[in-house]
């Protein structure tokens, strides 16, 4: 029996005055060929760690975070520490603590406390992703399901466009118990978002979330030959495509249909904007957090 591939963990501390579209930004530095990215901000510091197959491509990340800050950074900031299996993810997620967005109660699967009586439980899997929605563009996002939920909307079809982890659909469901459909181009995604589904113990099939792989709204269980609109359209996504899809939102989107949009900064919401107001939809609601904003947008169709 032969060992697991050996993997590096390559840590850097950044100051915390560094805005959140930069931290994004580096932290994407070689995601693909990163087995896992994490970062977390203190009150002094944002500390991200890169997971990589051994041995770690430092230079080229080194070279990549100093053109995209302009920071003078060397080995002597970076830690790598050499990890032997698997068990690392785990034990790193340990330093992600639970936290609350509005109802909602984010925890890993290492989490053994109590659930706070009145919330909303998002489980994510300690051993299989970070991503937990403390990034500006999900809390948002949370936080505009939230505010629907107080306004008394009652979607009853839900749409979630591009997917990811599948925290966002999930969050929904939760919220009104009403079909659910998560779609993402990615197939590793897609299988992310059924783990997530079955683990927070939301139901599959037509009654539950489906969660499914498909390019957007082209794919075969969200286009016309579904037989579906949506009454509430998640997308969390990136401004260039927010806008390239907004006629294809507009159609699927019910007549008194609202979409929660995020994964821009502000100052592309004028772009997202545009190309929403021009098929009908206006703005109920903004949501930012540092240079990320959400746009809740409500249909005008008549």
């Amino acid at each position: 029996m032969t060992d697991e591939p050996q993997l590096q963990s390559v840590t850097l501390d950044l100051l915390a005055s560094l805005p959140e579209a930069v931290l994004f930004d580096v932290a994407s530095v070689l995601d693909d060929e990163a087995t896992s990215v994490s970062w977390v901000k203190t009150k002094d510091n944002w500390t991200i760690q890169w997971v990589f197959n051994a041995p770690a491509p430092v230079k080229q990340l080194i070279a990549n975070i100093q053109k995209i800050t302009k920071l003078k950074i060397s080995l002597a900031d970076i830690t790598i520490t050499d990890v032997k299996n698997v068990n690392w993810l785990e034990e790193s997620y340990r330093s992600f603590p639970p936290f609350t967005i509005g109802p909602f109660f984010i925890f890993g699967s290492h989490y053994d406390g109590k659930i706070p009586k009145n919330n909303v439980p998002l489980q994510i899997d300690a051993a299989t992703a970070f991503g937990s929605g403390e990034h500006g563009t999900t809390r948002g996002c949370l936080e505009a399901l939230a505010f629907l939920k107080t306004e008394g909307f009652k979607p009853k079809h839900i749409l979630d466009m591009g997917a990811g982890s599948g925290i966002l659909g999930i969050g929904a469901h939760k919220l009104w118990k009403k079909p659910t459909l998560a779609i993402d181009i990615d197939k590793e995604a897609t299988r992310m978002a059924a783990h997530h589904r079955r683990i927070n113990n939301v139901p599959a099939g037509d009654d539950g979330m489906r969660c499914a792989t498909g390019d957007g709204y082209a794919a075969r269980p969200v286009g016309k030959s579904a037989g579906v609109v949506y009454d509430l359209i998640i997308a969390n996504i990136l401004a260039g495509p927010l806008v390239h899809m907004a006629p294809d939102l507009a159609t699927c989107l019910s007549k008194k249909g609202m979409a929660i949009l995020s994964g821009l900064l502000i100052e592309q919401e004028k772009d997202v904007l545009t190309a929403h107001k021009a098929h009908g939809l206006s703005v109920v609601k903004r949501i930012t957090h540092g240079e990320w904003r959400t746009l809740v947008l409500s249909s005008k169709k008549v």
